[in-house]
């Protein structure tokens, strides 16, 4: 959490150098310059660049909160988070672009999850997440968050989303389908 002068001086830091350059080129010693800190200040607040980026995309996904409240709709929440993404399309459009950066958003969302939910989203759900937001940000978040949003709901794995009886139900669904039924709608 990003949470005092020095800690929001670090984080413009990174952010400046990655307007220059990709997230796997900068260094400690390079954020400490431009924010003006020590290298043992930084060390204090944050363990390394990858918690100093998780802390800032945590502290992003974590804005739902403050306009929904506890009691959030998962849509809500979820275009929340999506429209502060395409809000700081730059930042993330980097973070999304490097293999390195795009592991420490993972962290931050799955931090996210166990703090509102009391589950971390599961390896399926959080590839799934991954490869949306890569996807936008190749197309320079052209596609409206919406769109995007139901883009990850649709590819999220059932398990993930639903348990006990209520998979047990959507399985039986499933399997009633013909293969009639299946090409109906693949020819839609």
């Amino acid at each position: 959490m990003i949470d005092s002068p020095m800690k929001q001086r670090i984080a413009e830091a990174l952010k400046t150098l990655l307007k220059q350059k990709s997230f796997s080129e900068i260094r400690v010693k390079g954020i400490v310059d431009i924010a003006g800190v020590s290298s043992m200040s930084f060390y204090r607040s944050f363990s390394d660049k990858y918690d100093l980026l998780e802390s800032i995309c945590y502290d992003d996904l974590m804005l739902f909160t403050k306009i929904y409240g506890s009691k959030a709709e998962v849509r809500s929440f979820t275009v929340c988070m999506l429209n502060t993404i395409q809000n700081h399309a730059a930042f993330y459009g980097k973070i999304f672009s490097d293999n390195e950066a795009i592991e420490s958003f993972i962290r931050a969302l799955s931090r996210v999850s166990e703090e509102t939910t009391g589950t971390q989203g599961s390896a399926a759900t959080l590839a799934t997440c991954k490869e949306t937001m890569r996807r936008w940000a190749a197309d320079n978040f052209e596609m409206s968050v919406d769109d995007v949003y139901t883009e990850w709901v649709s590819t999220l794995p059932l398990r993930s989303v639903l348990k006990g009886e209520e998979l047990a139900e959507a399985i039986r669904r499933f399997e009633a389908n013909t293969i009639e039924d299946f090409r109906k709608r693949v020819n839609k």
